[in-house]
């Protein structure tokens, strides 16, 4: 086997490994009226009625593994998810929203899950199943912000390069439901189950804290936007927003965890990467990089040549874990993961020989069909800077890779661990 059918394979079989319903059969169970998540207990008998909710990606096999736990003790269930439903639930209301830009649709489904969450009693229990890109599937704009704005002020954030947190640091302070305004009526008791998007498991980044609390000012906002260059570009009125509420911190969202809720990550990033670990070991020697991908897709291309020229001293695959960032300027087709794999190939030549494989675990990188890239250098190499240089200005990665056979496609997969990057040297 070569070693880049060895990381196709690993990819593959990560994928099986890794899904939300593997990731809830193994880490919850119900018996006796106990339901048992990690080392958290709670006791069902206590509580007249017990409702599921959630909202992301991955809701849909989140919620039948759920349902197929608790069976009949479930009274009723509510999700706002990105795909269509292809999963057959008992009792289930399903609405397909938005992503990555809210919409309409976002509003009405954030007023449904906002009026069943204001609805529950003491008596009732609710288990929330929370997971990438709620941020865009469930949004309530302030009073005085259009969804037209906020829309608009989105598509910035997200094509001038800003992480993720700060995106959501924004995002919470423009919005009347997220930093934990969705659950300021909350009077019964719950569990949220986390699928992690976010690096290090910030839950206050996680869904923009719809049911946690936010630790970040207007003035982090504001900041935020300034750091990107982007404040200027967004329209007045939300400028304008932050500024005053900058100067009437009495506005500011909640600051304190809410004591009827529980929060338990249940998929991250790094469970990604020791499963990755555990199918790559009995082929390769394979160690995990604690580093994680954060910055621009240039800073690091470059940030991970440097270190395959420093480690190409003896057959070692390494692992890295996170999400970059692309400061889009032009409308080609590709994404985040493409985009490394070809601008991290732009820096090889013959005497560097690497398997390079990017991908998402959600199983769509950007506007394109693809998950990712696999790259293979050696002594057959032929890179020509300057081509690779042209459809990197363009923003076509995908285009150049469906030329040379190295496009990874799969299906969407309902799940956001964030990306992986295989290395082999």
């Amino acid at each position: 086997m070569t070693d880049k059918r060895l990381l196709l394979n690993a990819f593959e079989t990560l994928l099986k490994e890794i899904t939300p319903e593997n990731l809830l059969n193994k880490q919850c169970s119900f018996n006796d009226n106990i339901l048992k998540i990690q080392n958290s207990t709670f006791d069902l008998s206590k509580f007249k009625n017990i409702h599921l909710l959630g909202s992301g990606k991955a809701v849909l096999p989140m919620a039948k593994s759920i349902q197929n736990l608790l069976g009949y003790k479930i009274k009723d269930t509510l999700l706002v998810g990105a795909y269509e439903k292809n999963i057959t639930l008992k009792d289930t209301t399903y609405i397909q929203s938005s992503h990555p830009i809210p919409s309409k649709i976002s509003i009405i489904s954030s007023e449904l899950i906002q009026n069943r969450l204001d609805s529950f009693s003491k008596d009732d229990f609710f288990i929330y199943l929370l997971g990438g890109g709620t941020s865009s599937l469930l949004e309530i704009p302030e009073t005085s912000i259009t969804l037209k704005e906020l829309q608009r002020t989105t598509e910035i954030m997200l094509k001038n390069a800003m992480p993720i947190e700060k995106i959501n640091c924004v995002r919470k302070h423009i919005s009347a439901i997220k930093g934990g305004k969705l659950i300021k009526n909350l009077k019964a008791k719950g569990v949220v189950l986390v699928l992690s998007d976010v690096i290090g498991d910030d839950l206050q980044s996680i869904g923009s804290a719809l049911l946690y609390y936010d630790e970040t000012t207007f003035l982090d906002a504001l900041n935020s936007l300034k750091e990107y260059k982007v404040l200027d570009k967004i329209p007045k009125s939300i400028q304008l927003f932050l500024k005053k509420g900058a100067q009437n911190r009495h506005k500011e969202s909640p600051k304190h965890r809410n004591p009827l809720l529980k929060h338990i990550v249940i998929g991250s990033n790094k469970m990604v990467l020791e499963k990755a670990k555990e199918i790559l070991t009995p082929h390769i020697e394979t160690k995990i990089v604690q580093e994680a991908l954060s910055k621009e897709v240039k800073y690091e291309a470059e940030k991970l040549y440097n270190f395959a020229k420093q480690n190409a001293k003896k057959r070692c695959c390494f692992l890295f874990g996170g999400e970059c960032t692309v400061d889009v300027k032009r409308d080609g087709i590709g994404g985040r993961n493409q985009h490394l794999a070809l601008a991290f190939l732009k820096h090889c030549n013959s005497k560097l020989k690497v398997v390079f494989l990017s991908a998402a675990t959600d199983g769509v990188d950007g506007n394109s069909d693809a998950t990712g890239a696999v790259i293979e250098t050696g002594e057959k190499t032929d890179v020509d800077s300057a081509i690779i240089e042209r459809y990197l200005n363009d923003f076509n990665s995908n285009i150049y890779f469906s030329k040379k056979d190295g496009l990874i496609k799969t299906t969407p997969t309902h799940n956001n661990l964030l990306d992986i990057v295989m290395m082999i040297l």
